[in-house]
């Protein structure tokens, strides 16, 4: 008797190849796998595939291709939101919890808000509808540009070569409350505002920053010259020196405080901008040459 899976041709028998079409997995199934994962995802926002990992391996299903179904079958349905690789968002978590400030924390664990980021967290700066960045700090490898989340880039910077010298990346830097189950650190708005000066460009235009400046309640001045020594770049002391002048009022600048700046400025005229040396007025007391459009009230 001829086997199913053979077939007769001349009156001999040869082997056929068993095809088998491909099915897909019965949605009650995926169901419930979705099920099992809910009491998991219930307080989260954001998750890495480590913790999902973790979560198998108690529940005694430790296989990896069991998690890449599962992970593949929740993005699928729409219950969770792929960020990077190994990176994923929990679209069903309350609107609260989708602050995608939250994000650095999860891409490298010494992550620390920086500059205009942190000055909108600190003293609540409107966001920039033209410059939607969340800039941190790291001494990682993931420098740059990074994936997007909420319609906001990630941009990774390295921290002052001065600080990483004395080991001192830390410093005027707090940890603060969020709901991201991360440590989320985020520098003073002392260190922000001299931070913004050291890196100009990627906080936005000049004009930008002195709007921005202007949106600044207070400073504690001790601490900013504190941070500027610290720093030892002359350039950017100048940059305070002159913000700091114009903005006398506004952070009830003493003359001791500006004195003390001035002897941190460079010994010879510098730009405003390194990469961009336009010509303007030049501030003796600074040693800088600021373009004039931005001397105006």
């Amino acid at each position: 008797m001829t086997q199913p899976n053979t077939i007769v041709r001349d009156g001999r028998m040869s082997r056929s190849r068993r095809v088998v079409l491909p099915t897909s997995r019965p949605a009650a199934r995926v169901g419930r796998r979705m099920a099992s994962l809910a009491p998991f995802l219930a307080n989260r926002c954001l998750l890495h595939v480590e913790d999902v990992d973790h979560w198998l391996r108690a529940a005694g299903k430790p296989s990896v291709a069991y998690r890449d179904r599962l992970l593949s079958n929740l993005c699928a349905a729409g219950v969770l939101v792929r960020i990077q690789r190994g990176l994923y968002a929990n679209a069903a978590s309350p609107a609260q919890w989708q602050d995608p400030y939250q994000l650095p924390s999860w891409i490298v664990p010494d992550a620390v808000l920086a500059g205009r980021t942190a000055l909108e967290i600190r003293c609540g700066v409107p966001r920039s509808q033209r410059y939607k960045f969340c800039v941190f700090f790291t001494r990682m490898s993931a420098r740059g540009t990074g994936p997007a989340w909420q319609g906001v880039s990630m941009r990774a910077i390295a921290h002052p070569v001065a600080l990483v010298r004395e080991g001192q990346t830390l410093i005027e830097t707090d940890q603060v409350d969020n709901n991201s189950g991360r440590p989320l650190y985020v520098t003073t708005i002392e260190r922000a505002f001299v931070d913004l000066l050291e890196r100009p460009r990627l906080n936005g235009k000049w004009q930008d920053l002195l709007s921005l400046i202007g949106a600044i309640p207070a400073l504690d001045l001790d601490r900013t010259v504190r941070y500027l020594k610290q720093l030892g770049n002359a350039t950017t002391a100048a940059k305070a020196g002159w913000l700091l002048e114009r903005h006398e009022e506004q952070f009830a600048v003493s003359p001791s405080v500006l004195t003390q700046i001035q002897r941190l400025r460079p010994r010879g005229p510098h730009y405003l901008s390194r990469t961009h040396r336009e010509s303007g007025r030049y501030l003796a007391r600074w040693n800088l040459v600021v373009p004039a459009e931005l001397l105006k009230p």
